[in-house]
């Protein structure tokens, strides 16, 4: 496994060298060459479920954390990033910069450091070209989330003489520099698409960070790239050897590695790579119970009704409805309605709000009726309310705080599904055999156009492009992608909204 078992965090742009890098006390064999090369990787073990999931998936109608009583309070943080009123206090805004800025950091050190062994003769600059064109691509990835969230940001892209304090750079300065660097540093990848490059950024990886700069241009600097992420994105759905699994949810059980869909993934493990909690934020206290979980969860987030139905009931990736009767028997991006514990006895919530018409026997987003309903925002929202996020299978006998679901940062349907995008946005043909090619897996029926109303407003006028834009938030619901795309539409506004449901009690 090429990441060490510890995260990391940074908040300083300058970094300490204890001792020297030299051929004597490191770098000495291909497993302390890959064991340096690890470092630069630690800090994707913040992608999955800390400050950076935050701002990619709360800020956006997929993702929610109401407040429930003193329970996800944090002084008001969580409403804050759903409605957008967020200040530079939040802490989430921090944990953002210090991860980009981090991940910055760690490469430009390693980066340096095979550079000094080419300098000194202790490495051939052939072998440490590759080495550094890894790290560069590494580096590549938290600048652009860097731009991405934050805009115009420092630019340090040599350690040795990085400043305490570097200026910042605009964004659209910082995108041209990445996409060059980038640029010159994918081709010098590997191609293999095998165990050696498994949670590294090889080629096809560097492929699609390019084709995710390229759909996200016309935002960063105001001139569209559309024509380079579709050839981006060609290159890695016609030479990449990637295959859409039969099976959808095979991306997110446990046990997980390696599939056909993955491009670039983060290997998360219980014992020797732990980080990925998405099951402990996201079940009810009570819900330790219904999966045998060594440790209770927080009872936080949830997804919101609009996007829960923007889902066909025949979606397959919709999942079942747990009722009085029984437990949901098809898993789900969604875990909804009445849930029961291990041995299928009721799995009861004691603490249950006086006023909520289900009761004791613990029901995921239904209100009386209806489903994926939350009373409200906060401060008293139900505690069985709004549907949970089941993408990732919670093991039974689990630790839902350290889950050993590998995280697919790239895969292909997305690919397949920007590339659909960048067709659309040059009025190109072939978008909708793209965009049926990931509904035909979902069992839902083809689309004949891609306009229509969005997925937080289901009954309102038809946008251009409205349909392509759910497909991409149903497919790759909880993944990152969504508040790029509600930017890309120009929606991104309008989804910092709140609304009771209509039979709120």
């Amino acid at each position: 496994m090429l990441m060490a078992a510890f995260n990391q965090s940074c908040t300083n742009l300058d970094e300490e060298l204890y001792g020297e890098v030299t051929p004597e006390n490191f770098f000495n064999t291909e497993e302390e060459i890959l064991a340096a090369l690890g470092a630069a990787y630690t800090q994707f073990g913040n992608w999955g479920s800390g400050d950076p999931y935050t701002l990619q998936n709360v800020t956006t109608d997929e993702v929610v954390v109401p407040t429930r009583g003193q329970d996800w309070d944090d002084g008001g943080d969580w409403r804050r990033w759903h409605l957008h009123s967020w200040t530079r206090e939040d802490g989430g805004l921090n944990g953002g910069w210090n991860f980009g800025f981090g991940g910055v950091n760690t490469a430009n050190r390693l980066i340096y450091q095979f550079q000094v062994l080419v300098e000194d003769g202790a490495m051939d600059a052939t072998v440490a070209d590759a080495f550094i064109a890894e790290l560069q691509v590494v580096r590549g990835f938290f600048y652009w989330q860097l731009i991405d969230m934050f805009g115009n940001v420092p630019l340090v892209t040599d350690f040795a003489s990085a400043e305490a304090s570097p200026p910042t750079v605009s964004r659209a300065e910082v995108f041209n520099w990445l996409v060059g660097d980038l640029e010159v540093a994918v081709p010098k990848l590997s191609k293999l698409v095998d165990a050696t490059t498994y949670g590294r950024m090889n080629y096809y990886a560097g492929q699609t960070l390019l084709a995710k700069l390229y759909l996200n241009a016309e935002v960063y600097t105001g001139t569209g790239q559309y024509a380079k992420a579709v050839t981006a994105c060609t290159d890695v759905i016609d030479n990449g050897g990637y295959n859409l699994t039969g099976n959808y949810f095979d991306n997110f059980s446990a046990g997980n590695s390696g599939t056909s869909e993955m491009i670039f993934a983060i290997p998360y493990d219980q014992v020797y790579y732990g980080g990925f909690n998405i099951a402990v934020r996201t079940l009810h206290y009570a819900s330790q119970y219904t999966y045998n979980l060594t440790a209770q969860p927080w009872n936080g987030f949830c997804s919101l009704e609009e996007f829960y139905n923007s889902y066909e009931d025949t979606d397959l990736r919709k999942g079942d409805v747990g009722t009085a009767d029984g437990p949901a028997i098809k898993r789900g991006n969604f875990i909804a309605g009445f849930q029961f514990n291990a041995d299928g006895s009721a799995t009861m919530d004691d603490g249950a709000d006086a006023d909520d018409p289900d009761g004791k026997h613990l029901n995921f987003g239904s209100i009386g009726s209806g489903e994926g309903q939350i009373n409200e925002l906060g401060p008293q929202a139900y505690r069985q309310a709004g549907v949970r996020i089941g993408k990732w299978e919670v093991e039974m006998g689990g630790h839902p705080d350290a889950m050993n679901n590998d995280y697919a940062v790239f895969r292909l349907a997305d690919v397949i599904l920007m590339k659909a995008e960048a067709l659309w946005r040059q009025d190109l043909g072939g978008v909708l055999p793209l965009v049926n090619e990931i509904r035909l897996r979902a069992g839902v029926p083809d689309l004949t156009t891609v306009d229509g109303p969005v997925s937080f407003d289901m009954t309102g006028p038809d946008v251009p492009g409205g349909e392509l834009f759910n497909e991409m938030a149903r497919e790759m619901f909880s993944e990152s992608t969504k508040r790029q795309a509600l930017i890309r539409w120009g929606l991104f506004d309008d989804v910092a909204l709140w609304a009771l449901p209509a039979n709120n009690p």
